[in-house]
């Protein structure tokens, strides 16, 4: 009797496994149809060795938490466009994502990066909200993780950009994974200035400058060793190019080419350049000085001045901020955003459209050798990430509790 019992709870609890991967199974193969991928398109790292011709390489300081979705578009256009060579990752503890795959295929692309984890540059303050051991629990203050997040990037830029300036890197940028450093071009209802300053002097997007050429000729005090610029939201609307002139021609003919799987190609609908948002910085690495980070709006007080929201009148470049997509804003488990939030921030009022980031990809085609390649390295991953967070998603859906101690722990750093 005890045997046959036994067999019975095997089989009981075989039959929950195999029913769990059925439901898995059948989710990545809807998922898969929708996107128009199949289970031998997984992302393969390739061995390319193509980089940008510039004066100097940037580098970059950039916090990670579940953003494998918009991750790769952000690391193509920022090697293409600065060119970013050299970046420092800082991988939330909290993250239900790996970044580690997509990372490595851009280092074989080559670009030099360091990933840091588990908090290890962490850096206790003195209120109990600043101590890595801090426990979150369900009465600590909606001020309180604000605070904590707060504080958390402020000492991963310190030590990120100690990092830096230990390895003699110079121009590094610091902004996050839904925000792109772009050159600061004209609106057309903007009169351009008759001023012979850094920003009139900025070719058209074709141009194969790059921000590294500018910042090399540009006529901002050289004593400053932090820039920030204005910074601008693109809304979640969907750009209707029938005719497609602002898509990337060498893609066009690719049969799995989707231009709305890019934020940069997929949203062209902004605040005017006269409503700013909070700037973001970059800095001179070379010449830190070891002094604590302000915020992530203005990381040094020789910023520019005092001012977060910098006169973008003059300056050659400004900071696109994208609320993007719905599958790429939103969260596993509990998520104190959630889709109104996602509503709200879309709800900006006046918009102007912009068609100045259409001309990165071809270049990043040109410079990784091909379509494909392109394909590889950006739709791929992007594809695999959404399948990814689906599942995270169905795994906390699936749950009949919660333990409210780990669920604010896990979800303290979006408040």
């Amino acid at each position: 009797m005890r045997r046959k019992g036994g067999i019975t709870v095997y089989i009981s609890c075989l039959s929950v496994v195999i029913l769990t991967a059925i439901q898995f199974s059948l989710l990545a193969d809807i998922t898969n149809k929708k996107e128009g991928i199949s289970p031998s398109d997984a992302p393969v790292i390739l061995k390319v060795n193509a980089k940008p011709t510039a004066p100097f390489s940037f580098s970059a300081c950039l916090i990670l938490k579940d953003d494998n979705i918009i991750l790769p578009e952000w690391l193509a256009y920022h090697y293409t466009v600065l060119p970013l060579d050299r970046l420092i990752v800082g991988v939330d503890s909290l993250s239900h994502t790996d970044p580690s795959p997509i990372l490595d295929a851009y280092q074989k692309l080559g670009m030099n990066i360091t990933t840091w984890k588990n908090d290890s540059f962490w850096k206790n303050g003195r209120e109990p909200w600043a101590q890595k051991k801090f426990q979150i629990t369900s009465s600590t203050s909606y001020d309180d993780l604000r605070r904590r997040k707060r504080h958390r990037q402020n000492v991963f830029y310190e030590a990120c950009l100690q990092k830096l300036h230990d390895e003699n890197r110079t121009w590094t940028m610091m902004i996050d994974a839904d925000e792109y450093l772009a050159f600061n071009y004209y609106d057309d209802s903007e009169q351009k200035s008759t001023e012979n300053n850094t920003r009139s002097k900025l070719l058209d997007q074709s141009s194969p400058v790059t921000m590294a050429d500018v910042v090399s000729q540009w006529d901002i005090d050289p004593k400053l060793p932090c820039v920030t610029f204005a910074r601008y939201l693109f809304v979640s609307t969907d750009t209707q190019d029938d005719d497609g002139k602002d898509l990337p021609q060498q893609l066009l003919g690719h049969p799995d080419f989707n231009a709305a799987l890019f934020h940069t190609l997929r949203y062209r609908q902004r605040n005017p350049l006269r409503s700013p948002q909070a700037g973001k910085s970059i800095l001179d690495a070379s010449r830190y000085d070891r002094s604590p980070i302000d915020n992530p709006h203005r990381v040094k007080r020789l910023c520019t001045g005092y001012n977060v929201f910098p006169d973008n009148k003059v300056m050659p470049f400004r900071v696109h901020h994208y609320v993007g997509s719905w599958e790429a804003f939103r969260s596993p488990g509990f998520d104190p955003r959630g889709r109104s939030y996602f509503d709200k921030r879309n709800n900006v009022g006046d918009t102007v459209r912009d068609n100045t980031m259409s001309a990165w990809l071809d270049k990043f085609t040109t410079l990784v050798g091909g379509a494909e390649k392109v394909i590889e390295l950006t739709q791929k991953f992007r594809l695999h990430a959404e399948l990814e967070m689906e599942r995270k998603i169905l795994e906390q859906e699936q749950q009949q509790r919660y333990d409210w101690e780990k669920l604010n722990t896990k979800t303290a750093y979006w408040a």
